[in-house]
């Protein structure tokens, strides 16, 4: 069986906080067109859903909450956690908040 690369765009590694369901996750990579995370949260290949990136900016001292919405592609489990491949179908800025103290 021949398998070839399908991805649309560079990948890049990151470590992001993001928001799913009821809970939290962390970005391991992302694209343009899409994110895998690790999460503790249940999610199933083809649901649909909002995750929200925390994008913090340090030098202005403000988290961003980019929503994206889109469809979980690929679930594997993890050491205690799931890693989920999730295509991105749109986004949007939903918020900006001061950063919390230490």
């Amino acid at each position: 069986m021949n398998f070839s690369e399908q991805r649309k765009s560079v990948r890049y590694d990151d470590v992001i906080p993001l928001e799913v369901k009821e809970g939290k996750g962390l970005i391991r990579n992302s694209s343009k067109h899409g994110i895998y995370f690790i999460t503790d949260q249940v999610l199933s290949v083809g649901e649909r859903l909002g995750v929200v990136m925390l994008l913090e900016l340090k030098r202005y001292g403000q988290v961003w909450r980019l929503r994206c919405d889109g469809e979980v592609l690929r679930v594997e489990p993890t050491v205690g956690k799931i890693g989920v491949a999730f295509a991105i179908t749109s986004r949007t800025f939903v918020d900006s908040v001061g950063m919390a103290q230490a």
